[in-house]
């Protein structure tokens, strides 16, 4: 499995803290998400001979510069979210503790948060919107695009949590579990 580009790590990680005025309309206990994710790298304009090219060989060319050949890549993952998680957005949303994005909300209740995102000094913009299609339910999705030496990176997610449990069995309240994906 190929791993995402760091620039990308650093979105992911960047949604940890999106404190919420407005806490989700979400129950505590066992959440399963899905995430898929979509990444493009589009080819740089001061390449040689790109203007020449034939456009189906430019296509295929950016494919293959792009992570995963720009094919989706779906993982799962398993979350124990305590009461206190709930109430915060970033207990569906967060991929860790450490971020270097700058988040503003532009739009939140109990129902949505909307969130425009800016890292890695400028490098990487974006926006995010995560909404609660009830109390055990929360879908979500980002789009990102990040400056490169090589182009520009686009950034595609999609995210689907569902709670499967009021319980979490053997997993510590916080703890996450990486279930699968590719």
């Amino acid at each position: 499995m190929r791993k995402l580009p760091v620039a990308s790590a650093t979105v992911l990680l960047g949604f940890a803290g999106i404190a919420a005025a407005a806490m989700p309309n979400a129950k505590p206990g066992l959440w399963e998400s899905i995430t898929t994710t979509t990444m493009e790298q589009s080819l740089p304009s001061n390449m040689p001979g790109l203007a020449k090219m034939p456009a189906e060989e430019r296509e295929k060319l950016q494919r293959s510069m792009s992570p995963q050949g720009g094919k989706p890549t779906v993982n799962s993952m398993r979350q124990c979210v305590t009461p206190e998680m709930a109430e915060r957005w970033d207990a569906f949303a967060s991929g860790g503790s450490d971020s270097s994005c700058r988040r503003t909300v532009v739009e939140q209740s109990a129902q949505r948060v909307k969130l425009n995102l800016v890292c890695g000094d400028g490098k990487s913009t974006g926006e995010a919107e995560f909404t609660t299609a009830g109390p055990d339910r929360v879908v979500g999705k980002m789009k990102m695009r990040t400056r490169t030496d090589r182009g520009e990176m686009k950034l595609d997610l999609q995210i689907e949590a569902r709670r499967i449990s009021a319980e979490c069995g053997a997993l510590k309240p916080g703890e996450r579990v990486r279930m699968g994906g590719g």
